[in-house]
């Protein structure tokens, strides 16, 4: 198994406090991302990527920041609490109790279930038509 990058976590930790500040604000019931992106003034699909570990752009990230009060940067990026308030540090953390990423999908796509038979040995060679 591949061991991750220290990008790879980064962007790992910030897609999960993206997730958990969408639940703080618009809950996590179906539909909730695009309550969520349109609430704060970004584009839905652009929210859902990074959410689902795309690089985070400072500019949206700024954004955010003036779009929901207390939040900052630093949070955001690193992760840091020290600049939040205390109300919104409780909250954040015990929504972040129960927030899950997804499984993390391999940059290869996915196998023809063929594959499996092959692994076992038990596949034949392939044929060519003269």
């Amino acid at each position: 198994m591949k061991r991750p990058s220290p990008s790879d976590l980064e962007t790992a930790a910030i897609a999960r406090r993206l997730r958990v500040l969408r639940h703080y604000i618009a809950g996590d019931e179906f539909g909730s991302r695009q309550r969520f992106a349109v609430r704060v003034g970004i584009d839905y699909k652009r929210w859902n990527s990074y959410e689902n570990g795309a690089p985070f752009n400072r500019d949206v990230a700024i954004h955010l920041v003036k779009a929901v009060p207390g939040l900052t940067l630093d949070w955001l990026f690193l992760g840091r609490e020290d600049g939040l308030s205390v109300k919104l540090q409780r909250d954040l953390a015990e929504v972040g109790k129960t927030v899950t990423l997804p499984p993390q999908t391999s940059a290869q796509p996915s196998q023809p279930a063929t594959r499996s038979a092959k692994a076992a040995g038990s596949h034949k060679k392939p044929t060519t038509k003269s």
